[in-house]
């Protein structure tokens, strides 16, 4: 990535309704109706994908060949009702919605986080923290298909009250960004993963296995059960704490997962079964490698076998690039904190650490400067599929933006 500083011209994410009163294999036909077409397109995406895995192209043949007979559906029912009905709808092979539900968290560059936020004239006992996020990928026609999605249940006393929202591709039934009243959420994808072992690598790629036959939960799937609920009455919101200690030992591929209630926020450097805990309620930020902590309150940790530092030295070519652009950009956004609370309290760069925590406390930023932060180069680059700002307190997306044009900096 190159140094300048720009932004790329965006838009507002379409945003559609999701009834979940529907019967499941209802629920996404008016949207997949709506992007059929682009839909259809994407087919091809599979073998690209094999290919960014390193999977030579004369085993493609093979492996759709074999997809299409073992990936029939995914571990939920509902969730493979739903996308039994994006297949209708599309004519799209269902084995390659199957694929594009459990890998879809695979090679994602991404940046997320949360920063406290204090509008002029409100009251300073009044902060509330924002979670940013933006999605990098490379896999262009998925910009065509972005969309927020606001779930809804019609058949309830309150039919138009939206249980939650989720910015997303058309087709993709769990979720990877999320935010319902008092709670938001977020996936990075995370290059390393912390077995040392033969028996350790094979129970993580095993898990892979499963995960794509159906037969284990995905990554997404868990996540979207803490947005969003088959039960008639609402789903309630589970606190920070009770996610902290439930999930790391879920078993899961490796990723880092954002949730913040907007007071607080917690980032897990989530292994296979288990999960280092960082969490702050000034700013926190991750995006797809190992860091130590930056100025937040480590609340627990399991040992990981490698550090940031020598993490490229297991990876070429393509991964060791996303792994020096994840610090980059995880260097721009901290870096834009760092500046705003030593500007807003007049610290020197000298300062005691002690110091900057105390006058960090006592910052805070506004929205439009998140705005600013987000989408200033590189956090936002030629990569970038979607942007945006999501307030846990209320529940809202309050900015969005998809980016459709992978072609250099404006």
């Amino acid at each position: 990535m190159s140094t300048q500083e720009s932004h790329l011209a965006g838009y507002v994410a379409p945003v559609f309704t999701i009834d979940l009163s529907q019967k499941p294999r209802d629920r996404y036909k008016a949207l997949a109706m709506a992007y059929r077409h682009k839909v259809h397109g994407l087919v091809g995406l599979f073998n690209n994908l094999l290919g960014d895995l390193g999977i030579p192209v004369k085993y493609h043949s093979s492996i759709n060949l074999i997809a299409r007979l073992l990936l029939r559906r995914v571990h939920s029912s509902v969730e493979t009702a739903e996308l039994r009905g994006v297949a209708d709808v599309t004519n799209v092979s269902m084995y390659l919605l199957v694929a594009f539900n459990v890998i879809l968290d695979l090679l994602m560059g991404c940046t997320s986080g949360a920063v406290k936020t204090l509008e002029p004239g409100h009251s300073t006992t009044s902060p509330t923290m924002l979670h940013f996020r933006n999605l990098d990928w490379t896999m262009d026609p998925l910009r065509s298909v972005v969309v927020q999605l606001n779930f809804v249940r019609t058949k309830s006393a309150d039919p138009t009250h939206v249980l939650a929202r989720s910015l997303t591709y058309v087709g993709y039934v769990g979720m990877l960004t999320a935010v319902r009243p008092q709670l938001s959420m977020s996936l990075n994808f995370r290059a390393l993963h912390n077995a040392t072992t033969r028996t350790d690598h094979f129970k993580f790629y095993f898990n892979h296995l499963l995960v794509l036959l159906g037969l284990r939960q995905s990554i997404s799937s868990n996540l979207r059960s803490y947005m969003i609920s088959e039960d008639r009455r609402e789903l309630q919101v589970k606190s920070l704490a009770t996610i902290a200690e439930q999930l790391p030992h879920r078993r899961t591929t490796a990723a880092y997962l954002i949730f913040s209630d907007g007071g607080s926020t917690i980032v897990l450097e989530k292994d296979y079964k288990s999960a280092r805990v960082r969490q702050s309620n000034t700013f926190i930020a991750a995006t797809n490698h190992d860091v130590e902590d930056h100025g937040s309150n480590v609340v627990g940790f399991t040992p990981a076998t490698s550090a940031a530092s020598d993490a490229k030295s297991r990876f070429a070519g393509g991964m060791g690039e996303l792994l020096e652009d994840s610090e980059e950009r995880l260097e721009c956004m901290s870096s834009k904190w760092t500046s705003h609370v030593r500007k807003t309290n007049r610290l020197r760069k000298n300062a005691s650490r002690s110091s900057f925590s105390q006058a960090e406390a006592r910052t805070a930023s506004t929205f439009a400067q998140v705005v600013d932060w987000l989408s200033a180069y590189p956090t936002t680059n030629e990569e970038t599929h979607f942007g945006v700002i999501m307030d846990p307190s209320t529940g809202e997306m309050l900015w969005t933006r998809v980016y459709p044009d992978p072609e250099g900096l404006s």
